[in-house]
């Protein structure tokens, strides 16, 4: 009779244990961190010293999308970075769609910056169609106040 063959007998391979290296791991997160620095945005405020009015009660409005605007005691106006004089706003300002000016304004003006420029900013902004402007004060505290 026919006798069956003995069955294979496969050794199992023994695989070397898996080992996870740090340094690639580090690798990849240090190349995160980079990109994420990189492609990221900052909120930056104005770096304009400005001495601000002083009021006796804080106020503040609700934090969203401002257009600040910063007189200083020269009679020279600073928005998103750039000094500019009453006529240059009024230019500025001219190029802009309704969307844009109805995005609040708030005006920070030096105590010792005259009247006259922040009343003629004002009404400028009013001419334009600016719908909510604010003045900026500081608290007897010493907290910024919009």
């Amino acid at each position: 009779m026919w006798s069956a063959p003995e069955p294979l007998r496969f050794r199992p391979r023994r695989r070397p244990p898996l080992e996870l290296g740090m340094t690639p791991l580090i690798d990849i997160v240090f190349l995160l961190l980079i990109f994420f620095m990189l492609t990221s945005r900052f909120v930056v405020q104005e770096g304009i010293r400005v001495d601000l009015p002083l009021t006796q009660r804080p106020h503040a409005l609700p934090a969203e999308e401002v257009h600040r605007i910063t007189v200083r005691s020269d009679g020279i106006l600073v928005m998103s970075g750039k000094a500019m004089t009453l006529r240059d706003m009024d230019l500025y300002l001219r190029g802009r769609d309704a969307a844009f000016m109805r995005t609040p304004f708030e005006i920070y003006a030096d105590r010792r910056a005259s009247v006259q420029a922040v009343i003629s900013l004002l009404e400028m902004l009013r001419d334009r169609g600016a719908e909510r402007v604010t003045i900026g004060t500081e608290h007897a505290a010493g907290r910024a106040n919009p």
